[in-house]
Formats: structure tokens, C-alpha cells, sequence
């Protein structure tokens, strides 16, 4: 069945406003953890030498980096704080150091970890995987092999930076500051230190171009954290300023994801305060946002307390967040905190789970290339030791022992704790993700529709270039990636996904609105969603019943996910011209009978949106009104 354009703009308003992500995209391959990867590293032998003895310093060499045949001039210095080593350093790659504008795969920089604090190589890059599952914007990682002067250094993971770059693949800006929050030796958890900023100014190290950190702004979200209660400061009040500064619900969902993972390094009950995560203040706001980082120190205690660093208590951490605690000694706040630990308990999972499959899956894909690292190092009581595969084995073999006591733990604590579940957050419907046409799958690029209950709180369209990213307290994130949005109501919001997915597997979507969570939905992913959305004759009149196909005619047909393209057209904005074609052109069919396509490509001025311009076969076949779209393949 054929749809006019005009019904596709007012079911999605996604026309004008949707399309391919293709610089993004380019990343895809880097970050695959179903292989290993191999980097090789080329430094003259005197500059390796320095960057090895004086490991704590943060000095750049020049440095040849080459991956899949692509080789450029780079910047490469140590990085990290407590896991350097001059054995087995981790390293900042700067992609732009010495060549102005130079990036990798559309990337600045990348981390190349070294798991020095981690025997199993695994808990970080799982612990992203479940902050992603949850809606929470993450690092991705993925495995390799790094060779310097073609020797083998070790085996590292590649980890993505926290930049410009990471602020606008994640959040469609990246114009506001980033901070690296820093621990101090007094173990800070939002204590106060008077009014002036400068006494804050420890704690923030800026990461992006501003002149200056904005102290004022952190110094005022710790002077609300701090208000004691009063008749005149009532717990609705206290909820309405802090809203200004740090949303209350998605800072109890990241703290119970940490809770869960059973982090001691982390910004609730944390062994030195708060650490490890960053803080990205929205452009144009004061408006917070947490973003995880260095996540060694997870899987750590299968029987944490679910109100470890909350509740003071002997047995638990005497590192008490100051925000924490507030939030869930507020009752409705605390359901929120119990609800966000249930979900992430359930999409983690007990032995045989989804975190337990991962681990043994991507076990399976780094084992010969972690036990045959010659510089594997671990941490043992604070100082750094050689180490090697039997303490990578006994740490993979506790990850799967933790699991089988973890996820159960948290939800019988919950329980224990008064968790109710409410009827009044987003829920998605079965199969409630699907590709424009109706397809239940997702792809690169695609435009998507989630339907549910209270997915929105307003009813909106959106026409004008870029989409945004979140409407009225509502966004949609697809494996942590908020997608551009182009129309909300509490039934429906229509999307597009973002174009960095790996076209295979699956993809997790969830719905925050009105301050809560959705729970999480896996979608396929394809590479393509093929639907025809109408379909002109040359003279640009629609074909239908009245105007029916012609033989031997030039047709245009619009259509939808049609997949990836070549050139770089970032989500939520439209090309300008015509020049993003198809990078698989596609076949179509008339009925049973395949057309000659002449070019397939984006519309320009539209987002998401394709034409393909196709000559019909000289004699009509049975079904002269169905339209089909086949790939080289034979997959769709």
C-alpha cells in the first residue's frame, strides 16, 4: 500500500528532520568487541623511552598509528591516574596533536586501557554496557592488540574519550562544559565549603574550550544539596531548586546502576568520595549531567548493601552522599532509587543472564590475545605487580560467582526495602519499536516510532532542522544515545535512530518522561527497513488507482530506511543536496518484475527520506501496483 508524503509528514513530521549519521558511522568498525582489534604504534626509540620513565607526566610524542591500513601522525602520551605504569602504560591517543583538523573515523581521540587494576579485562567494558541497557550515555569499548615498533606491548581495550565529540553523538550538543570530576584526599561527597567558588575549584577540571570553569553554578548546586529541612524548605521545594541545577531521578538511576554493579570506586559510597564520572553541564543552563568513566573497581561484592554511601550504617561505608541521602529519605524519591536498582538488576540478571552471557562471550573473543599479553599487570594492595593468566582466569571465574548471588541480592533487598511498582512511568508496548512502515526492527539511520503508555507528557511536532534531542522532559535513548525527535504524545514518539548502530543484533531503547524510566526494549537491528512511502510519475503527480503506473515511464519513488549512504549527513539534520547516495543501490521490483534504477539517494531539504528514480519494465506485470525494494544480497 502507498502513502502520500503529506500523510508520512503529519504521522512522523520525521521528513523534514531525519537522516543518516555518516561521520558517525565511520566509528562503527573501531568499536566492534566481537573481534580484537590490532594497533600498531611506530615512536622513535627515545621518545618511547621517556614516555615510559616518566610515566606521571602527561608530555606528548610523535607517534605513527596505523589500523586496517590507515596510518596517520599523532600525538601519543600516558594517561589515567592511579593505573600508570612504566611497564604497561595506558595512552592517550591525540589524533590532531601535530596535524590541525586531523581526526580517525571522525573521532579526536581515543583511550587505549590497559586494565591494569582489572585481572579479567572485563569489568569496565561491561559496566558500560549496562549503563547503556539502562538509557545512560556511556564510553564504548572494544578489545585489541597493541604493537610498538612492532613489538607486542599488550592487550588493551579501546576506549571512547569523553569530548565534544562523545557530547554530540550522546546529546545532539556540545557546546557546554565538561568536567572530569576529581577526588581529594578529604573524600568529598557534596559537603559544603562556603559560598565562594573558588573553594570548589579542586573538584572541577574542565575538559572543554571554555576560558573558565563555571564555579558558580557547582557552588550553588552544593549549597542546595546542603539546606536543611525546614517548614519553609519543604521536601517539594527542595525538589523544584535542585531540578534547576541536576535532574533528581536520573541521578538516583545512575547511582543505582553504579549500586548494582557494585562499584567502590564510584559517586555513591565510593572508598574516596565521589570519583570516576564526569559532569556535563548543558549548554546555556545549569543543568547537570553524570557520565560514567574508569569503571575497575565493579563486580566487586555480590552483597553490597543497596544503601551503601546512603544510609549510615557500621557495616556500610562511612562515605555518605549527601545527595543520595536526601533524595531517598524523600519517600517518593526513594521508590525511584528501589525501581531504578529492580530495573538494573533485571536487565544484569542472575547466573545465565544477560551480563553472564556477555562475560562468556566476550571471554570467548579476547582469551588468546589476554593470555598472551607479556606485560600484564595487576594491583595488589596499591602497588602494581606483574601478573598473568591465571589471575585473569580466577578473575573471570569470580565475575561469573558474582552473578549468580548479585541480581537476586539487590531484588530481595528492594523488596525488603518497600518497593512498589508504579503504573504512572513510561511503559513501551509489546513490540512497541518499529520501523516506519511497521517492520519490528530498527536501522542505521531509520526512522522509528515507540508506542506505549505516558511516553510524554506533551503533545508535539517538530519541522525545524536539527531535531532535538528532547522535548518537554522527554528523550529517547537508543544504547544510550538520545535520538533526535520529531513528535511526542503519551501514545506514540517518533524517532530517528541514531546512524552509528551496528547493523546487526539487537539495540536498547528506552523512554525517560515526567523524570522516570521506561523499561528497557531490545529491537532488532537490520541494516535496512525498507517502506515506500508514495510514488511519483515524471511529471511529478502521484501515481494511484486514477494514475496508474505506465510502461516503460521514469517513476520516482520515495521511500524509507533504505540505509546507510555515502557522504556525512548527521542525525536530525538534512542534506542540502542530492549527493548522498545509497551505498548498496537497491533493486526494485514492480510486482515480480525489477525496474532499472538510475539513482538512489537522500532527498535533500528531507531527513530520512529517499528517491529512487527507476524505469518500469516495458510490459506491466500482475501486481503493477506493489512496489518492492531487493538488495544485491537478497537480505533487506
Amino acid at each position: 500500500m502507498l502513502r502520500s508524503t503529506r500523510h508520512l509528514f503529519a504521522m512522523g513530521a520525521a521528513l523534514a528532520t531525519v537522516q543518516i549519521a555518516g561521520a558517525q558511522a565511520q566509528a562503527v568498525p573501531l568499536f566492534d568487541d566481537s573481534t580484537v582489534q590490532t594497533i600498531n604504534l611506530t615512536v622513535a626509540a627515545g621518545d618511547w623511552g621517556l614516555l615510559k620513565e616518566y610515566y606521571q607526566l602527561n608530555a606528548y610524542y610523535h607517534a605513527t598509528f596505523t589500523w586496517n591500513g590507515i596510518s596517520m601522525d599523532i600525538g601519543v602520551r600516558q594517561h589515567g591516574s592511579g593505573s600508570r605504569s612504566p611497564v604497561k602504560p595506558n595512552l592517550d591517543l591525540n589524533f590532531a596533536k601535530y596535524v590541525k583538523h586531523q581526526n580517525f573515523l571522525g573521532l579526536n581521540f581515543v583511550i587505549l586501557k590497559a586494565n591494569n587494576e582489572d585481572p579479567s579485562n572485563l569489568r569496565e567494558w561491561l559496566s558500560m554496557k549496562l549503563f547503556r541497557r539502562m538509557g545512560i550515555p556511556a564510553p564504548r569499548e572494544a578489545p585489541a592488540q597493541v604493537f610498538v615498533n612492532g613489538q607486542l606491548l599488550g592487550f588493551y581495550y579501546i576506549v571512547e574519550h569523553l569530548d565534544e565529540q562523545f557530547l554530540q553523538r550522546n546529546y545532539g550538543e556540545s557546546g557546554g562544559y565538561l568536567y572530569s570530576f576529581q577526588s581529594t584526599n578529604t573524600y568529598y561527597d557534596f559537603e559544603y565549603r562556603g559560598r565562594s567558588p573558588l573553594l570548589y575549584a579542586d573538584l572541577l577540571d574542565l575538559k572543554t574550550g571554555q576560558p573558565a570553569p563555571d564555579l558558580a553554578t557547582f557552588a550553588k548546586l552544593v549549597e542546595i544539596v546542603n539546606q536543611p529541612v525546614r517548614p519553609f524548605h519543604r521536601d517539594v521545594d527542595f525538589i523544584a531548586t535542585l531540578s534547576r541545577y541536576i535532574d533528581p531521578k536520573q541521578f538516583l538511576t545512575y547511582g543505582a546502576a553504579e549500586q548494582v554493579l557494585s562499584g567502590t570506586d564510584c559517586l555513591i559510597g565510593g572508598q574516596q568520595g565521589m570519583n570516576n564520572f564526569d559532569l556535563y553541564q548543558f549548554q546555556g543552563t545549569t543543568q547537570y549531567n553524570v557520565i560514567p568513566w574508569d569503571k575497575d573497581f565493579t563486580l566487586s561484592y555480590a552483597t553490597m548493601d543497596i544503601m551503601n554511601g546512603i544510609a549510615s550504617d557500621p557495616n556500610l561505608t562511612p562515605n555518605i552522599n549527601r545527595l543520595a541521602a536526601r533524595l531517598v529519605g524523600i519517600p517518593e524519591y526513594g521508590q525511584v532509587y528501589l525501581a531504578a536498582l529492580t530495573k538494573a538488576a533485571n536487565l544484569m540478571g542472575p547466573a545465565g543472564g544477560w551480563a553472564d552471557s556477555e562475560i562468556t562471550r566476550e571471554y570467548g573473543v579476547i582469551h588468546d590475545a589476554a593470555t598472551n599479553d607479556p606485560h600484564k599487570q595487576c594491583l595488589e594492595s596499591g602497588v602494581m605487580m606483574p601478573c598473568g593468566n591465571y589471575d585473569f582466569e580466577t578473575s573471570v571465574e569470580y565475575i561469573h560467582s558474582f552473578f549468580t548471588v548479585r541480581s537476586d541480592f539487590v531484588l530481595s533487598q528492594a523488596l525488603a526495602a518497600g518497593y512498589q511498582r508504579s503504573s504512572n512511568v513510561p511503559q513501551i508496548v509489546a513490540g512497541g519499536v518499529a520501523a516506519y512502515g511497521g517492520e519490528q526492527a530498527i536501522s542505521p539511520g531509520g526512522l522509528t516510532v515507540v508506542t506505549g503508555a505516558n511516553l510524554a507528557s506533551a503533545v508535539a511536532s517538530q519541522t525545524v532542522t536539527p531535531l532535538p534531542r528532547i522535548i518537554g522532559g522527554t528523550f529517547v535513548a537508543v544504547d544510550g544515545v538520545r535520538a533526535p525527535l520529531s513528535t511526542t504524545s503519551a501514545g506514540s514518539i517518533a524517532f530517528q535512530t541514531p546512524g552509528d548502530l551496528a547493523p546487526t543484533g539487537t539495540a536498547d531503547v528506552v523512554v525517560f518522561s515526567n523524570g522516570d524510566f521506561s523499561d528497557t526494549v531490545e529491537p532488532v537491528v537490520r541494516a535496512r527497513t525498507p517502506a515506500v512511502v508514495s510514488v511519483s510519475h515524471q511529471d511529478g503527480s502521484a501515481v494511484s488507482t486514477a494514475s496508474p503506473v505506465i510502461a516503460g515511464e521514469t517513476l520516482t519513488v520515495y521511500a524509507t530506511g533504505l540505509g546507510a549512504v555515502n557522504g556525512a549527513v548527521a542525525i536530525g539534520y538534512a542534506p542540502t543536496d542530492n549527493t548522498s547516495t545509497t551505498v548498496a543501490t537497491p533493486q526494485l521490483l514492480l510486482g515480480n518484475q525489477p525496474m532499472t534504477v538510475t539513482y538512489a539517494g537522500l532527498v535533500a531539504g528531507s531527513v530520512g527520506i529517499y528517491q529512487v528514480i527507476a524505469v518500469t519494465p516495458p510490459q506491466l506485470p500482475n501486481g503493477a501496483s506493489v512496489f518492492t525494494f531487493v538488495w544485491p544480497t537478497g537480505n533487506k
